[in-house]
């Protein structure tokens, strides 16, 4: 059974896999350390990570800490692997990354 995925700004995609594409082909369009300067791809963005931070616990640290300034592309690099992701870059001057994989697959609350 297809599980759809729909975001607080309105967008709706049937399947996770039609959500995961969407957000493959945005990480496509942006180089490393480029700041995400199209509005809907913000928006968006966005969105996920408010779906992502409403199934958190509530001892858990959310992905948009103290609010959202901007997000880019980075390379997050670990012990025998790197990959390219968003970091969103919150008004506190922090910064972290998250996966839109684990976002768009999260189970959210009806």
């Amino acid at each position: 059974m297809a599980k759809p995925v729909k975001l607080s700004n309105g967008r709706y995609w049937r399947t996770q896999t039609q959500a995961l594409e969407h957000f493959k082909k945005m990480l496509a369009r942006y180089n490393i350390g480029e700041k995400v300067t199209d509005s809907s791809d913000h928006d968006d963005l966005s969105a996920l990570l408010m779906r992502y931070d409403s199934v958190m616990l509530a001892n858990e640290e959310t992905k948009t800490g103290a609010g959202i300034d901007y997000f880019s592309k980075q390379r997050n690099v670990g012990e025998g692997w790197s990959t390219d992701g968003f970091h969103v870059h919150r008004i506190d001057g922090t910064s972290i990354d998250f996966s839109y994989i684990s976002a768009v697959k999260i189970e959210s609350p009806p």
